[in-house]
């Protein structure tokens, strides 16, 4: 009931991409990071996930090592507003996590200044305050606690 899977950490991946494995980032059992050998073979920075959440592949960044071919729960929910409590998982600069998140781990990427960090958001989009990860539209996967709670995982 669990895959394991090593990811290249890249500030350059799309939404699409991103949602291929967000999910089982934000409720992963472990996350080890790597540096050496990328899934694509070049030298970088990577992460090895396990997580009973479903992840897809979808680039030669991805490399499925394990899969002990049960099924994995398949998440589709998530939530566009930016509120304190929120569950995120987002590519954005150090700097704006600082900002915007707490409790946060921070995934170096192998080049740039877009990383993965994954915590929680500690600050609410009001009409007077625009977080700077959404002023940038990074690219971002968001639960709420309610949301969280009703997957009993």
């Amino acid at each position: 009931m669990a895959k394991v899977y090593q990811l290249e950490v890249a500030g350059a991946y799309n939404q699409s991409q991103f949602d291929n494995f967000a999910h089982s980032l934000l409720f992963a059992d472990s996350i080890q990071p790597i540096s050496g050998a990328t899934p694509a073979g070049t030298a970088g920075n990577s992460i090895i996930v396990t997580s009973s959440v479903e992840s897809v592949a979808f680039s030669a960044d991805y490399d499925l090592l394990a899969d002990d071919s049960q099924s994995e729960t398949a998440i589709d929910i998530a939530t566009g507003k930016f509120v304190d409590g929120n569950l995120i998982a987002v590519l954005c600069t150090t700097a704006e996590a600082q900002e915007d998140m707490r409790n946060f781990v921070t995934y170096l990427a192998t080049v740039g200044d877009i990383h993965l960090h994954i915590g929680v958001c500690n600050t609410t989009q009001s009409q007077d305050y625009t977080p700077g990860i959404v002023a940038n539209n990074r690219v971002i996967k968001m639960m709420t606690p309610q949301q969280v709670k009703s997957l009993a995982l």
